[in-house]
């Protein structure tokens, strides 16, 4: 059974004056496992955001299916008290009461009271290091604080389904790597399964389990970042030239799918290409190219694709 199931989704939104409605998400398909870390991407207005609205009841879909843990949502709306959310940064605090008046009524929302509601309080402030912050009005903390105190709210009830959306947003590195490690920690040690939204690929590349990228409001792509690097079939090659290369001319020759400058020294005239090839036998016949083009190779390295390369190339496609 799956944490989370996503059957044919789709969300029309009707515009004023326009006959033609807008659709934010067309026939979206996919699934997420229990205690999965998985990563949501896509440029901005892809869908993305519309559609972890709709997994936590605040948008109701046009067509398709959401199932949470087997049971249909549209049946069992109790099961959005089992799902916390970080939605559009900080904004699911009320900044007029403190800290500790915050995560009280929250967690009484939630059916969460008593001992269990302080004991979770305390291991949350804890791991977010906001204990000393308990007592300090939301409205004076800065802006990387009410971005952590929006992530404990999201954990205040022991929720099964986390969707954070965007959860570094606002953070400074400290803060960005401690927000990574207690995802990890939650999802690994208590079995939580997380959903998460981000532009920053790094990050998505080293915590999630899988990744699905949303286009134009249409999944494009859906497995492990390892697999859709290995699967994506391209050669990347860093090079090291004496002699400025003819860039224009390479870029018209079939075996080349992109070059780039990455580094130019123009004192020692030595210049550092990025090649992209669709394979790999294809390397000495771009080796004969550049000799032929009047460069001196002086040092070749074989670089492995990052998901950017996969996102970008995918997306401009």
């Amino acid at each position: 059974m799956y944490s989370v199931e996503l059957r044919n989704l789709t969300k029309e939104f009707s515009r004023l004056f326009r006959k033609r409605s807008v659709i934010a998400v067309e026939d979206v398909s996919l699934n997420i496992g229990k205690g999965e870390i998985f990563g949501l991407l896509g440029p901005n207005g892809a869908g993305k955001t519309t559609i972890v609205k709709m997994i936590c009841g605040l948008i109701r879909p046009t067509r398709g299916e959401i199932f949470i843990n087997g049971r249909k949502l549209d049946r069992n709306r109790h099961a959005l008290t089992r799902i916390g959310a970080v939605l559009e940064g900080s904004r699911n605090s009320l900044w007029s009461m403190t800290v500790r008046q915050n995560l009280t009524y929250f967690g009484h929302l939630k059916h969460v009271h008593g001992r269990v509601l302080k004991e979770r309080c305390d291991a949350l402030l804890n791991l977010f290091q906001l204990e000393q912050k308990r007592d300090d009005v939301v409205r004076n903390l800065s802006k990387g604080m009410k971005q952590k105190l929006a992530i404990v709210l999201a954990f205040i009830a022991d929720p099964d389904l986390i969707l954070l959306d965007e959860p570094t947003l606002g953070l400074d590195v400290h803060g960005a790597r401690l927000v990574k490690e207690s995802i990890v920690r939650l999802a690994r040690l208590e079995n939580k399964t997380v959903l998460l939204t981000t532009h920053q690929l790094d990050l998505v590349e080293e915590i999630c389990d899988r990744v699905a990228i949303i286009h134009k409001g249409r999944r494009i792509a859906l497995d492990s970042t390892e697999k859709l690097c290995n699967d994506f079939g391209r050669e990347y090659y860093d090079v090291k030239l004496q002699g400025r290369p003819d860039t224009v001319v390479l870029k018209d020759l079939p075996i080349f799918r992109d070059i780039e400058v990455v580094h130019a020294d123009a004192e020692r005239d030595e210049f550092l290409i990025r090649l992209v090839m669709d394979r790999e036998d294809s390397l000495f016949e771009a080796i004969e190219v550049l000799r032929r083009d009047g460069t001196r190779i002086l040092s070749m390295t074989k670089v492995e694709p990052k998901l950017e390369d996969i996102f970008v190339k995918m997306v401009d496609a």
